[in-house]
């Protein structure tokens, strides 16, 4: 299961990378940065609420023997950690703590299946690449794509 977890956080990340980034271009820049993808997709719900979709198939193709309800209770805090970057708290964006709040939005999978460690550790870097990518990035394509990627590329730490 390993490797196949890995694989498919690695397809999650690809995917995620550019959801996370169209949900937050403007409409006019994501037409002339990406000009073959859907104009619809240049808007901040696909960032919000694409990404836990694909998190969501990560989870039922690693995690298939937990309840259903648990997935589908798990969708609408992973949208609600991305749609912040909890400027209302910290008077800044705190890239930091957006990423380990994204994190914990699994937090349902850890009770389920009693995997705190993979949980702790996966909420950690989480918060450490979202943090760290955008600290020394200074392009907005770069830091959207890297905090979209480790969305996916860090998943299978959950199953440690």
């Amino acid at each position: 299961m390993t490797w196949l977890a890995w694989v498919f956080g690695i397809v999650a990340a690809v995917i995620n990378a550019f959801l996370y980034r169209f949900g937050g271009i403007s409409k006019e820049d994501g037409k002339k940065k990406y000009p073959w993808a859907p104009e619809w997709m240049f808007a901040s719900w696909v960032r919000d609420w694409l990404i836990p979709l694909v998190i969501t198939g990560w989870m039922l193709i690693c995690y298939p023997s937990v309840d259903w309800w648990i997935y589908v209770a798990s969708i609408l805090p992973m949208g609600g950690a991305l749609s912040t970057y909890w400027d209302w708290l910290f008077g800044f964006d705190n890239y930091w703590f957006h990423g380990f709040m994204f994190g914990v939005a699994k937090f349902g999978f850890a009770i389920v299946t009693g995997m705190w460690i993979g949980f702790g550790i996966h909420c950690i870097v989480l918060a450490l690449a979202m943090g760290g990518i955008s600290a020394i990035a200074g392009d907005d394509d770069v830091e959207e794509l890297g905090r979209g990627a480790a969305t996916g590329l860090t998943l299978p730490l959950m199953l440690i």
